[in-house]
């Protein structure tokens, strides 16, 4: 057991890499199919308050996505070089991805809230709480 952990790895550049195809499909749709826009606007990150709100969302994500999972990444690679990569870390891993996979499509494509509270955030807490169990359980092992 070592290099599995890098398989969870490669599914989260999956999900960005998706998330980011996603993006430009949106933006080159708005540009040349409904041509609401100019190209140089809709290229400008953050998108124009007067974007779709299927690309605001999207460009969001695909900025979230090179946000917290750096956590992940760094989480992983320590335990991998560290030595310590057992099947719960794996597991651990696993979760944390399937997890950002539900929170990127619900908050690309529904985005509610209740309230002032998104509910997206009951994807991002548990994987916020899977890094903090990683790290956790990484440090003990020390």
């Amino acid at each position: 057991m070592g290099t599995e952990i890098f398989i969870p790895i490669f599914y989260m550049v999956i999900l960005t890499s998706a998330v980011f195809l996603f993006n430009v499909i949106i933006r080159f749709k708005d540009v040349l199919i409904d041509k609401g826009h100019s190209g140089s606007e809709l290229m400008k990150i953050p998108v124009p308050s007067s974007a779709s709100d299927l690309l605001k969302q999207a460009d969001r994500n695909l900025i979230n996505l090179f946000e917290f999972p750096i956590l992940f990444y760094a989480a992983c690679i320590s335990i991998y070089v560290a030595g310590r990569v057992d099947e719960a870390f794996v597991l651990l891993a696993y979760c944390f991805v399937g997890i950002r996979v539900a929170h990127s499509v619900y908050h690309i494509f529904f985005n509610g809230f209740v309230g002032a509270l998104p509910i997206r955030a009951l994807f991002f807490l548990p994987s916020w709480a899977i890094i903090i169990w990683m790290w956790f359980r990484f440090v003990q092992m020390m």
